[in-house]
């Protein structure tokens, strides 16, 4: 089962939630779909599709948890989800990491790529901050808080892993005019801008809303990170869903908190501000050979391994 069916990280009981803002940088998509575009994006928090439609894109939004797509749908006031409230968790800890209020506004602000990662590693990374990440985000506590299948997608050193993520983008992006970092550390909602043109909400699954579409019905799709957690068996059918139901040579932008099969070149996930992804792919076309396929994208004819479940 897909386990974002289930609408919690954890435990059980009606869908949360889970996110009240996305992580992810639209302007990945933006450079990619242009105006008058019909993109299919997951609707998670509603901020991409809500971008794409005032950068002039007909969108159309999936979310199979309820909760979350009535949230994205209305996008009144900023409400925390699941995720966010573990994060603001971890900012009123800062302090104890050794992270002094001057320090971290100081490096929010810098905006020379060259000066910023001096800054951080003089400053902000700690040890205490390298003991309390790696502690935090080891498969021991985590477990406590999340699914064995979403956990399963990350790497086992995530903290050392994260921290490489982090510094990659401090070397790249300056801090302040960067909206995700002062989200991630000083709490302060990522703007976002409203619709130019309608959005089509559906309660749906990916695969079986893309399936059901008349054939090459989207010019680009954007899917967040639906895979991270999902059965191989599921990858197959979304690859086939995303071969009906795209254009040929459509971009398909697939985020995962995995880390890449080979070192980042040019990755997109280079250029997500957000920080915190390992990969951004693209699926192989439906034609392509099993021997051209990942292990994300099965073969469409070939038979899916088994996958264990928690």
């Amino acid at each position: 089962m897909n386990p974002w069916r289930r609408g919690r990280f954890h435990g059980s009981g009606p869908p949360q939630l889970l996110f009240g803002h996305m992580w992810e940088d639209p302007t990945l998509e933006c450079r990619r779909f242009p105006p008058g575009a019909r993109i299919f994006a997951i609707a998670s928090a509603g901020c991409t599709a809500r971008t794409l439609s005032a950068h002039g894109c007909h969108v159309t939004a999936v979310d199979l948890n309820p909760t979350q797509l009535a949230y994205a749908q209305s996008r009144g006031p900023h409400r925390p989800g699941a995720a966010d409230r573990a994060l603001a968790l971890l900012r009123r800890l800062a302090p104890l990491a050794g992270w002094s209020t001057t320090h971290l506004e100081t490096f929010l602000h810098l905006a020379d790529p060259a000066a910023q990662l001096p800054y951080w590693r003089q400053h902000l990374d700690t040890a205490r901050f390298r003991f309390a990440l790696d502690t935090l985000l080891g498969p021991r506590v985590l477990r406590l808080f999340y699914r064995s299948p979403l956990l399963a997608q990350l790497p086992a050193n995530f903290g050392a892993v994260l921290r490489q993520r982090l510094e990659r983008g401090f070397a790249r992006h300056p801090n302040r005019h960067n909206p995700y970092l002062h989200c991630l550390f000083a709490g302060v909602p990522v703007p976002s801008p409203d619709p130019l043109l309608p959005i089509a909400w559906h309660h749906a699954d990916a695969a079986a809303f893309l399936l059901a579409v008349p054939r090459h019905s989207f010019d680009g799709l954007t899917l967040s990170n639906i895979l991270d957690g999902a059965p191989p068996a599921y990858a197959a059918r979304l690859h086939q869903a995303i071969a009906h139901a795209a254009v040929p040579g459509a971009p398909v932008l697939l985020r995962s908190f995995a880390e890449p099969p080979t070192p980042l070149t040019l990755d997109p996930a280079i250029e997500d501000r957000a920080l915190l992804w390992g990969q951004i792919t693209v699926p192989p076309p439906a034609s392509a050979h099993s021997a051209q396929t990942t292990s994300r994208w099965p073969a469409p004819d070939t038979p899916a391994p088994p996958h264990p479940e928690s």
